[in-house]
């Protein structure tokens, strides 16, 4: 599970660096607009990780049944963090690859 999460993580950002990156170069959307996008893309799995352990950790204390495995739990923090950094990372490698785009003259923002 682990493996997949930061596999789809790494893919969504490379997806939506893609896209974007065409966009602006055919002038479809402005940069400021391409960089406010990839933020939205690039911080929605770890946003999407803690809302889902937070309502496993809920359901916990409704049925009081164990949902969450221990190693799981304890490795909540660290893949929160590491999702976190890797979607800052990339938004600033991509805010910085914009920054060196041409922009095309009748973008839409």
């Amino acid at each position: 599970m682990l493996f997949l999460l930061l596999m789809g993580s790494g893919v969504l950002q490379a997806w939506a660096w893609r896209s974007l990156q065409r966009r602006v170069l055919s002038g479809a959307i402005a940069r400021s607009a391409a960089l406010i996008r990839y933020g939205g893309w690039a911080l929605t799995p770890p946003l999407s990780f803690v809302g889902f352990m937070l309502g496993l950790v809920g359901l916990e204390e409704v049925s009081k049944a164990a949902i969450i495995s221990e190693p799981l739990g304890r490795l909540t923090l660290l893949i929160s963090a590491f999702l976190l950094g890797s979607g800052l990372l990339g938004w600033l490698c991509f805010s910085l690859l914009c920054a060196r785009l041409p922009e095309a003259p009748g973008a839409k923002p």
